[in-house]
């Protein structure tokens, strides 16, 4: 059984990997050490406690082999743990705790390819070809992120048909496409640098952390612009300008904003997928019987779930007045 098949109170014994551990202390007096850690089975993500904590600390991207409960704290699901220690490497595959994309690989697979067949400018296309060239294997299996959307694997292959598909959506007839269909491809392409997702849990590289996915997309499209001998001067750096604004704001993380209308669509796609990624998790998530989601992160706010019999809110009954009012 996985983690999301077991209920409140039930006892819990296997092999989890370990995305975060730190050491805490608790308010009592005097205090006392325990270990607060996100643990994962490839499937579903909680968190854990080993309380009145002492000895050695396991490593992020590690695996345990815990006996622990599951129990309830503030509305959310945790395991107290009561015992556990480092697994052996015969009792589990590594890959087993990496999260996987729920879409068909192969039908992204194309998607991508025709993406990237519909842009008609030379120069474009071979700045394309010339990273995927290089870098296919790698973008088809990277994740998107490690914690707020589509993070795992193939994630970041989803995430890009997905904002692609949305720019196509919203192109006016003063678009230019080639410039749009372009970015999208591309806006998340150095993500490839930012993540290692060869262990067991996604993290985060050193070029990652210094440098993030914008800076390091720019980078790579400068170098490979010499390999692509039509592309002018001014597609380059509107292509440049559309990776370094699409977070769409100066505190999102983006250098400068939008400045064109390319730019502001996808950033708009961006945040769309993103968006929808987030609440069709949360519906997914929604109890049989019930109609409103949890707290969604990013969004901050509830979702009400249609019934799917389409009886709809029944929000009140609205009296009729007569012909004398």
């Amino acid at each position: 059984m996985q983690l999301k098949d077991y209920s409140v109170g039930q006892s819990f014994n296997g092999c989890l990997a370990v995305k975060q551990c730190n050491v805490r202390q608790t308010n009592q007096n005097p205090p006392k050490d325990y270990l607060d850690l996100l643990l994962t089975d490839g499937g579903s993500e909680i968190r854990a406690r080993v309380w009145e904590h002492e000895g050695p600390v396991p490593a992020e991207n590690s695996v345990i082999f815990v006996s622990a409960r599951l129990t309830q704290f503030r509305g959310e699901q945790q395991l107290n743990i009561s015992a556990w220690r480092l697994a052996g490497q015969e009792e589990y595959h590594p890959q087993d705790f990496l999260p996987v994309t729920p879409c068909d690989t192969d039908i992204l697979k194309k998607q991508l390819q025709e993406y990237i067949l519909q842009v008609q400018d030379v120069g474009l296309g071979q700045m394309l070809n010339s990273i995927f060239a290089r870098h296919y294997d790698h973008f088809v299996t990277a994740p998107a992120a490690m914690v707020h959307h589509h993070a795992y694997v193939g994630g970041l292959l989803e995430h890009t048909c997905g904002v692609a598909d949305q720019c196509l959506r919203l192109v006016t007839p003063e678009t230019d496409r080639d410039i749009l269909l372009t970015g999208a491809i591309l806006h998340d392409v150095a993500k490839i640098f930012d993540y290692d997702w060869s262990g067991c849990v996604v993290t985060m590289t050193d070029a990652g952390r210094l440098l993030g996915h914008i800076a390091q997309g720019m980078m790579l499209i400068k170098a490979h612009a010499a390999n692509c001998p039509d592309l002018s001067t001014e597609r380059l750096q509107h292509l440049l300008h559309l990776i370094a604004s699409h977070h769409g704001k100066l505190e999102w993380g983006s250098p400068v904003e939008p400045c064109t209308l390319e730019a502001v669509l996808l950033h708009n796609a961006d945040m769309l997928d993103v968006h929808l990624w987030k609440l069709n998790q949360a519906l997914d998530r929604v109890p049989e019987g019930e109609q409103w989601t949890g707290f969604v992160k990013g969004l901050n706010r509830r979702f009400f779930k249609q019934d799917p019999r389409g009886d709809g809110v029944q929000i009140g009954t609205i009296p009729v007045l007569n012909s004398r009012g």
